[in-house]
């Protein structure tokens, strides 16, 4: 049999000239022939996953498998690969591989760009390249692909990662051929994230934003499908490459990349609406969210870049460093395997990783995952991704011969010795030099030969250095000096028994050679987990999420928030979420549990009617001046620590709202604060729309720098033109849907449909008085302007937030029908706010005006009790009054005043037991419920502050006898949560 050697490589190589040119090239000189077959025996064959033959031949032939078993073709060349075991090559399913790098230029002090003109006729955002079709710009790279081939991957599917929509990949064979005959699948699926990339257009400047333009482009892309259809409709109809191109997306698919399991589960909710069920490319935070993810996500892409262990050197650092990142560090291995057993097929890609990518892979083997599932995250998951499993991802016939040669088994302790693509083989370690490894003794000396390839020698304990050392002919040639003289030494090895001869060029002579035996490998301790797993899986997370209690609270002191006021000696009970019944010496029902307040004090749950906690990637799409298509929840973060301090003060329910960037902002979010839950399981569905208007400095720019002074409007009075143009539109917008629903009842659809613009959709929602507005104001005059508005186009202003100019115009407010929402004692912190007087909830609620007090705050949140407190200290107002400014008045703004607010049978239970009387600073939340649930019990938080620590030190002491080097970036780990403020700009503080 022919042996393996480098040299039997080089000639079968240049059998595969017949590869060399297209199929429709003319040859330049004498034309090609077809290679020979090639037959590779006594092989471990995996030829797919769970699928193995021991002592199995593979034969190749014209870069194709000819055949996988026992049967060798007649007149096949033959190669022993006796010991060695062979896999169907791999597959990366997400890749940058032979196109562009993204160019992300250096942040830049010029005015911000409102369009961004590009060639042909394209999508109106340069984030936008759905048109891009990757087949036709990528370009082989050996440099890149040597790092895919030590690894053992053979081909890719690949598209330049920059921007929203970025082009359909192309999958391609990692061979060394023309660029004709690399591409297994020249469109593959279509390319998203929600990070605009080097795209130097103002919108979107948020995660909202992005989330907003994918949901409108789809949309367009349905429409522009639709009306080109339509003969008639598509003469009038613009052209848009892009639009078109996406109205193949079904057919092709979607790979979305997600940051975090948060991110994934917004995507996906976007996506199902859509009717789209995309392969998401993960984070290795799925774990956290498990259950959740499976539901939405039936393809998996995983990246092999484990986040390395948080700083924890020093004392500052292991005080610093957060429990949750600690965890993450632990478990983010694990995810591959907890995915695998909720039923999600796993897919793995080396993006982004620096290095071979085995030690990642075994690690997550040894973390749970299966051999047969690592295998199957590498070929044939992957393969049917990319569009290529009838190509590649198995070891059989007819199927391209791309194919691994390892030393072992690879998820053990196994080599990748060479990769094969389309029959070519890229060596790393020739098969012959792999059985050279080991450890030698000859005489006094001993030598030792790597699997890396290295070589050391020593007489007795003196290592001898320098050695010159390099393989021929699959031999080791050596050669040293020391006091005795020049040494030569070749060793070679016929797989029985090693040879070493010594002496000078030819005057080789055989030596006493014994192959020492290899010291047992260090058995690595076995997985095993210290982290707790939470919801969230941070600090303070629920270990479960926490059920209905039926309970009887006894002998409270009742804030009912209702016309009975104050109750002393009271009962309340709960059932099934609900308050039951409330009353004096109330029997306790079988089963519940009894919690004696006698001395305490019973509260509906606070109500923060002005809250900016719990929201990822920025709190203003502050590119444009309207920007009503854009959704606080679409990016609720529900592991935002400031809930948990939140229910710890005793809010329960908070409007999250959009910043104050804009005249109009983005739809705001009502939630519950639910610690532990989904972002979309915060929500509470009862509450109507809502939407954020905003008057004052922020609105026209007046003090974000000279660069901002071309967006319209820069003055206030442009605010009212603005706001008085973009209802005129949603009202237009609104007739013509409505004449054209009424023409194609008539079947008469020869005009153009108009197109869903999800911008004026929100404003027409205002208009039928099916959203609400909540405005940001300060200034007397800007309330009355857009009142004006309001009033000339037929709705009512919900509520004027902070309106700390209100008690100038209470009884316009009251005429309107509009309510306040004010600050406490905020005053002087702007020129447009020295007017404020801590008189003005009182004026408000005085002149008949709904009022409450708001936080906008992180930290206020925690303390509205006492806000509420001091329109008592500054003008007398009555404890009944004064405790309804955050609780059943911001209820009745918000519209779900007949859930919450007020303790009444019938309404949620959203409760808190306080120590004392809640308007004084002396009062402690003692328990929070929602919904009857219970999320803060101050003796299960002193317990768990205990256990925190605990674990931190554990996790702690397992990172420093890791021995890995450490990081102090975030890279890997979660984005920092940020708590924004109403005029913050910037979104890029959490790295999108």
């Amino acid at each position: 049999m022919a042996r393996f050697t480098v040299a039997t490589l080089a000639l079968f190589a240049s059998s595969l000239s017949w590869a060399s040119s297209t199929q429709t090239a003319s040859p330049h000189g004498l034309y090609p022939k077809a290679g020979e077959t090639v037959a590779f025996t006594h092989a471990t064959l995996v030829t797919e996953p769970g699928q193995i033959q021991h002592d199995a031949t593979l034969v190749i032939r014209d870069g194709r498998i000819l055949s996988v078993g026992d049967d060798i073709p007649t007149g096949a060349r033959l190669i022993d690969t006796k010991g060695a075991w062979i896999y169907p090559g791999f597959v990366d399913p997400y890749s940058n591989y032979g196109l562009p790098q993204t160019a992300y230029g250096p942040a830049t002090t010029a005015p911000p760009h409102y369009s961004w003109p590009r060639p042909g006729a394209q999508a109106f955002n340069a984030a936008i390249h759905a048109s891009q079709q990757w087949r036709q710009q990528f370009q082989a790279d050996q440099d890149s692909a040597r790092t895919y081939l030590k690894d053992g991957f053979t081909s890719v599917a690949s598209a330049r990662l920059d921007g929203i929509f970025q082009g359909y990949g192309v999958a391609l064979s990692l061979a060394q051929l023309p660029p004709n005959q690399l591409i297994y699948n020249d469109s593959g699926r279509q390319f998203m994230s929600f990070d605009k990339g080097s795209s130097q257009q103002a919108y979107p400047n948020s995660l909202m934003g992005a989330i907003a333009l994918v949901r409108q482009t789809l949309s367009d892309a349905a429409w522009y499908k639709d009306a080109r259809s339509h003969q008639d409709a598509a003469a009038k109809l613009e052209t848009n490459a892009d639009l078109a191109a996406l109205g193949t997306l079904q057919q092709h698919g979607i790979m979305m990349a997600t940051r975090h399991e948060d991110e994934l589960l917004s995507a996906a909710a976007l996506f199902k609406k859509a009717g789209y069920q995309p392969v998401y490319v993960g984070s290795n935070f799925e774990y956290d969210r498990a259950g959740e993810v499976a539901k939405v996500a039936k393809t998996l892409v995983l990246p092999l870049t484990f986040p390395k262990p948080p700083a924890v050197t020093t004392q500052a650092e292991q005080y610093q460093v957060q429990l949750g990142d600690l965890r993450h560090w632990e478990r983010a291995p694990t995810t591959a395997a907890v995915m695998r057993n909720k039923g999600v097929a796993v897919a793995f890609t080396r993006h982004k990783l620096e290095g071979s990518v085995w030690p990642a892979i075994r690690q997550a083997v040894r973390a749970g995952l299966s051999e047969q599932d690592a295998l199957a995250a590498l070929t044939t998951v992957p393969a049917r991704i990319a569009g290529v499993s009838t190509l590649t991802g198995q070891l059989k016939a007819g199927m391209m011969a791309d194919f691994v040669v390892a030393s072992g088994d690879l998820f053990k302790d196994g080599k990748v010795l060479s990769t094969w693509t389309q029959g070519q083989p890229h060596t790393q370690i020739p098969m012959g030099l792999a059985a050279l490894w080991g450890q030698y003794q000859a005489g006094q000396y001993q030598l030792s030969v790597t699997s890396d390839g290295k070589v050391s020698l020593k007489q007795g304990d003196k290592t001898i250095s320098p050695i010159h050392h390099q393989y021929l002919d699959q031999q080791l040639h050596l050669r040293w000096h020391d006091n005795n003289g020049d040494h030569y030494w070749r060793l070679s090895n016929s797989y029985r028994q090693p040879a070493l001869a010594s002496g000078g060029p030819g005057q080789w002579q055989s030596l006493a050679i014994k192959a020492l035996a290899a010291k047992p490998a260090k058995e690595k301790a076995p997985f095993k987990l210290l982290s707790r797993l939470s919801f969230p899986n941070e600090a303070y997370g629920l270990a479960s999420h926490p059920k209905a209690e039926k309970l009887l609270i006894k002998h409270a002191t009742v804030w009912t928030s209702e016309d009975d006021g104050t109750l002393a000696d009271t009962d309340v009970l709960v059932e099934d979420g609900k308050i039951k019944r409330v009353g004096k010496d109330l029997r306790v029902p079988r089963g519940f549990t009894v919690i004696d307040a006698n001395g305490m004090h019973l509260t509906a749950g606070i109500v923060d009617e002005h809250s900016h906690i719990a929201i990822s990637g920025g709190v203003n799409e502050a590119s444009e001046a309207v920007t009503s298509e854009v959704r606080i929840g679409d990016v609720v973060n529900p592991n935002d620590i400031a809930i948990y301090r939140a229910l710890a003060g005793g809010t329960t329910t908070a409007q999250l709202l959009h910043g104050s960037a804009n005249p109009i902002g983005g739809q705001s979010q009502v939630i519950k604060l639910r610690w532990g839950e989904t972002a979309n399981n915060m929500k509470f569905k009862e509450a109507p729309p809502t939407i954020k208007f905003a008057l004052g400095e922020n609105v026209k720019q007046s003090n974000w720098g000279d660069n901002f002074n071309r967006r319209y409007p820069q003055s206030r009075m442009g605010v009212k033109s603005l706001l008085e143009d973009a209802f005129q539109t949603a009202r237009e917008y609104q007739e013509a849907r409505t004449r054209y629903d009424l023409l194609s009842r008539r079947n008469k659809q020869e005009t153009l449909p108009p197109r869903r613009d999800y911008r004026l959709d929100a404003l027409v929602e205002i208009l039928n008085k099916e959203r609400f507005v909540h405005a940001h104001s300060y200034v007397a005059s800007e309330i009355l302007a857009l009142m004006e508005v309001a009033d000339d186009f037929g709705f009512t202003l919900q509520t004027f937030t902070h309106a700390l100019e209100g008690y100038k115009v209470a009884d316009e407010l009251r005429k309107h029908g509009a309510s306040a929402s004010t600050f406490a004692d905020w005053w002087a912190y702007k020129f447009e706010v020295y007017d404020a007087i801590a008189e003005n909830a009182c004026v408000l609620h005085d002149k008949g005006v709904l009022t409450s007090i708001n936080s906008d705050s992180n930290d206020l949140i925690r303390r509205l009790n006492l806000e509420a407190a001091k329109s008592r200290s500054y003008c007398g107002m009555s404890e009944q009054e004064a405790w309804k400014l955050v609780t059943i008045n911001p209820a009745k703004q918000l519209k779900i005043d007949q859930y919450v607010g007020s303790i009444k049978a019938g309404k949620a239970a959203d409760l808190v037991l306080w120590s004392a009387n809640p308007l004084t600073a002396s009062a402690r939340v003692q328990m929070t419920w929602v919904d009857g649930k219970r999320y803060f019990d101050r003796m299960r938080d002193l317990a768990e502050r205990q256990a925190i620590n605990t674990e931190k030190k554990g996790l702690i002491d397992k990172v420093l006898s890791a021995n890995q080097a450490t990081t102090s970036d975030r890279e890997g780990y979660r984005p920092a949560v940020v708590h924004w403020h109403c005029e913050d700009t910037d979104s890029h503080l959490e790295a999108l």
